[in-house]
């Protein structure tokens, strides 16, 4: 049976008389711990950030001490960052616009010190610790103009394309923390046209616009001519004069929709008088944006060093959630905490399987073709989900090899593995947007679901 942590705070207070104090805080810590994200350990370095350990030592990049963090999903503002962070959807208090899925650092601290602390707790003080929200490296793959959002194969360079009224193909280029980055020393074609040339064993292109830089120096644009929607085109990248080329492939049904922010509410308010005191610790209004506004990610570019060394820029800062003084009491901020995301938890969720064999393998079968479709269809960006799917029946079926003779045990084996290996590789191949490699991870696993099947199929 299960407690909720109030559940069992509840169940020790009334506890309280007939066990010991220190038995009740060592219970208490173990809920606390429990409810927390797992702890992972990043590298410092700037540029490194995307090395992330289950465990404690150096840096395979940088050898230099990895620290710890601990990694959860929330919704933030798309342009305010952490400074509004929420477990669900919602709108956002400073512009109004929709919040966004993002994975952030959470942690907690004690007013005037500013170490990040990994548990919640009480300060030296009393008071309870503070929490706060840090962005990370790839934490917010969510596309700033309406486009689709892909990483390229450093793990450094984003990307987001668009396609404008007129057929105008706008493609916006940010860093690791999706902070926009200057296109100078980019090079970028977009192919419209293309057929496969079966004795060059390669795709050929047929029909090809060069991007030049755009309206700002973060994008580069061309205007398409002799083509229609749908649409389905390819971008070929470089990032910079000694980077390899790179695809990136884009599916369009209608042209995209720039988000715009709800127009500021009116207030028959009064100014305040002149010379008047605001009170520094006053709590923000809902309705009123902070003084200072970060501008938004794609009208100001953030300052890069030279292209071919790939550092990233500094994390923004961090931000720690000021309790209101109005405010009810500050719990320990395990509530504060989100669980995984549904659609997540029901494609990785065994539980939810059926048991029997001939249900198992249809199960296979079914997840299988989603993604084919979501493959065929170019949606590059949600094809990881029935990917999983795929991987957690695979591993299902594993669990049974033991019921299998000999040679069907080893052959079932082999299988389950490079499902999985398949599985992550098109779950890569999505957020590099490259359906060419997607499509041969995908026949990989379709191979391998086949094997699978004949392993368990019945002895005749």
């Amino acid at each position: 049976m299960r407690f909720t942590t109030a559940a069992l705070v509840l169940l020790l207070v009334g506890s309280v008389a007939a066990v010991p104090s220190t038995t009740i805080a060592k219970q208490a810590a173990t809920a606390t711990q429990q409810a927390l994200p797992p702890l992972s350990y990043v590298c410092p370095m700037a540029g490194d950030e995307d090395v992330n350990e289950e465990k404690p030592g150096a840096c395979p990049k940088c050898n230099m001490t990895m620290v710890p963090v601990r990694l959860d999903a929330k919704y933030s503002c798309p342009v305010h960052a952490t400074q509004e962070v929420k477990d669900g959807p919602g709108t956002c208090r400073f512009d109004g616009r929709e919040l966004v899925p993002v994975t952030l650092s959470v942690f907690w601290t004690c007013a005037g010190d500013e170490t990040h602390l990994m548990e919640p707790g009480s300060c030296a003080n009393g008071q309870p610790r503070r929490v706060g929200y840090e962005v990370r490296a790839h934490g917010d793959h969510n596309p700033r103009h309406g486009g689709q959002f892909f990483m390229a194969q450093d793990a450094w360079h984003h990307i987001e394309g668009t396609l404008q009224p007129g057929n105008m193909f706008r493609m916006f280029f940010y860093d690791n923390f999706t902070k926009p980055l200057p296109v100078k020393s980019f090079q970028a074609r977009v192919v419209t046209r293309e057929e496969w040339d079966p004795v060059a064993k390669k795709t050929k292109e047929l029909e090809t616009f060069a991007l030049k830089s755009g309206r700002d120096a973060s994008t580069m644009e061309a205007s398409l001519e002799n083509v229609a929607l749908p649409l389905k085109v390819s971008a070929i990248v470089k990032f910079g004069d000694k980077s390899p080329e790179q695809r990136f492939d884009f599916n369009f049904d209608g042209f995209s929709k720039e988000p715009v922010a709800p127009p500021a509410p009116t207030t028959t308010s009064a100014a305040p008088a002149s010379g008047a005191a605001v009170a520094r610790s006053a709590p923000v209004s809902p309705a009123t944006p902070p003084t200072a506004t970060p501008p938004a990610a794609a009208t100001t570019p953030a300052a890069s060093p030279a292209p071919q060394a790939f550092p990233a820029p500094a994390a923004p800062p961090a931000t720690v959630q000021q309790p209101s003084p109005a405010a009810p009491p500050v719990d320990l901020g395990v509530s504060a905490l989100s669980p995984i995301p549904a659609a997540l938890n029901a494609a990785l969720d065994e539980s939810a399987l059926p048991t029997a064999m001939p249900e198992l393998l249809a199960e296979l079968s079914k997840r299988a073709v989603e993604v084919e479709q979501m493959v065929n269809e170019g949606n590059l960006g949600q094809v990881w989900l029935p990917a999983m799917g795929t991987k957690t029946v695979a591993l299902a079926l594993g669990s049974h090899v033991n019921t299998l003779p000999e040679r069907q045990r080893a052959a079932a084996t082999l299988a389950v593995k490079r499902v999985v290996t398949s599985a992550w590789e098109l779950d890569a191949y999505g957020d590099m947007g490259n359906k060419q490699k997607m499509s041969e991870a995908f026949t990989r696993l379709s191979s391998a679901v086949a094997d699978l099947k004949a392993a368990y199929a019945p002895s005749r």
